[in-house]
């Protein structure tokens, strides 16, 4: 018989924690001889993470001025109540952390603690629900380095959503993901195959918001990993190739007073209330300012295209998938929204900062609901709302010069987060590509 104390105490020493950077990435490492279940701990750890891209270049020093010292160790906050279990095998447990102190005002969990909170202030909670379209690939690092991409083998081939023969066919696979999620404790309302070579859909189930963006980050994180172990891997980018559709990261949300839906007004016409059409005018005003929040990649923008599922400006409708916000009316407890700006590369923090903080922002200044769209509405662009950022470079102007952005999420985030994107920016817009090559070689 298993004796637990030494159960526990293996565990405790096997702990990880993780903790978000900018571009929704865990970083993190195993704590040793801690128990972290028994409440709140205050660990050191390396606020490097802050300085960091996506490929562990340190940022310039425009970003490290005053938000960060010399890549000491910062004060973390290890949540003793995030714990799970994140490994479709064995018994490994993850704990979700934030930064403390100087380094909270920057923090992406921090960012959407304070929108939660602005929300709180007025009698809201809000609850959210996030949906994520991935990619697999029978592809390991080694052999994505060594051949080209179109010799890259998906899952499957070709477009077929909602396939039950595919579910069939790759039932092993779908049930170590609902395995995998269900130890976890991220529960999911559906999963399924979408349109595109070996594209998934995974819906997470709505809770409260801050716990739905803790569920969104590990779910991210754990797929990846998990498709490690079988040989594969999983991409999250919002747009791997021109000749598919997007990878959509969709957000549902709702927000209650009161132990009610604010959104429901069974008096109202679709039942849309004074509070829903404040909300969503907000997040249509503050939309085209916030938009690098959703979508923070330069690859980012090439899924904000026509024709692609993917918004393209500013607009509404009711169950309307060509809208950038979906109203979906119904019962009380299904009545809500759905954000469809973000891709699946989003950071979930800052895409639920974005999509709360703008609604919040509406309700506080009334703001005005335009007429929805009832046809397609890249079809129907008006000179008041415009487009949507054409580029990563543009999205980051308007959010670095936006007065609403510094008033929603804090002059030092945007100053420090607006750096992390130009540095993004100037990264990928100097490379010269294949396509590049092939277009201008000869001819020009």
């Amino acid at each position: 018989m298993t004796d637990s104390r030494v159960t526990c105490a293996n565990s405790a020493r096997a702990a990880m924690i993780g903790v978000s950077d900018f571009d929704g990435i865990l970083r993190g490492k195993h704590v040793l001889g801690e128990n972290l279940s028994a409440g709140d701990k205050v660990i050191k750890f390396s606020e490097a993470v802050l300085a960091w891209d996506c490929s562990d270049r340190v940022i310039p020093a425009g970003f490290t001025r005053e938000a960060l010292s010399a890549f000491g160790d910062a004060d973390l906050r290890v949540l003793s109540a995030t714990g799970r279990r994140v490994s479709y095998v064995g018994d490994q447990d993850l704990y979700l952390a934030e930064f403390m102190g100087a380094h909270e005002n920057i923090c992406p969990r921090g960012v959407l603690r304070k929108v939660l909170e602005r929300a709180a202030d007025h009698g809201y909670g809000c609850t959210a629900g996030f949906e994520f379209e991935f990619m697999l690939f029978r592809e390991n690092a080694d052999t994505i380095e060594d051949k080209p991409f179109g010799e890259w083998a998906s899952l499957t081939r070709g477009p077929f959503g909602y396939s039950i023969a595919r579910t069939v066919a790759h039932q092993e696979l779908l049930g170590e993901i609902l395995a995998l999620c269900e130890k976890a404790r991220i529960p999911l309302s559906g999963l399924h195959f979408e349109t595109g070579p070996g594209v998934i859909e995974a819906s997470l189930r709505h809770c409260d918001a801050l716990e739905a963006a803790d569920r969104a980050i590990i779910f991210k994180s754990m797929i990846k990993a998990w498709a490690q172990t079988r040989g594969m891997t999983a991409t999250f980018m919002a747009k791997v190739s021109e000749n598919w559709p997007g990878q959509s990261g969709h957000i549902h949300i709702s927000m209650f007073s009161g132990g009610q839906n604010a959104f429901y007004d069974g008096n109202a016409s679709r039942n849309i209330s004074k509070v829903m059409r404040q909300f969503i005018g907000g997040q249509l005003k503050y939309m085209n300012d916030f938009c690098v929040l959703a979508a923070p990649n330069f690859n980012s923008y090439k899924r904000l295209v026509p024709g692609c599922w993917a918004p393209v400006c500013p607009s509404w409708g009711v169950d309307n998938r060509s809208c950038a916000v979906r109203a979906i009316p119904g019962e009380p407890s299904a009545h809500r929204l759905e954000y469809r700006l973000p891709g699946a590369d989003i950071n979930p923090y800052l895409a639920l900062s974005c999509a709360i903080g703008s609604g919040i922002l509406g309700v506080e200044t009334d703001a005005a609901l335009p007429p929805s769209i009832v046809g397609d509405a890249s079809a129907e662009i008006s000179p008041r709302s415009g487009r949507l950022p054409q580029s990563l470079s543009e999205a980051t102007y308007r959010f670095a010069q936006s007065r609403a952005a510094n008033d929603a999420f804090g002059k030092r985030f945007v100053e420090v987060f607006s750096c992390s994107r130009r540095w993004e920016w100037e990264a990928v817009q100097h490379r010269v590509t294949d396509f590049e090559r092939r277009r201008y070689f000869e001819i020009i």
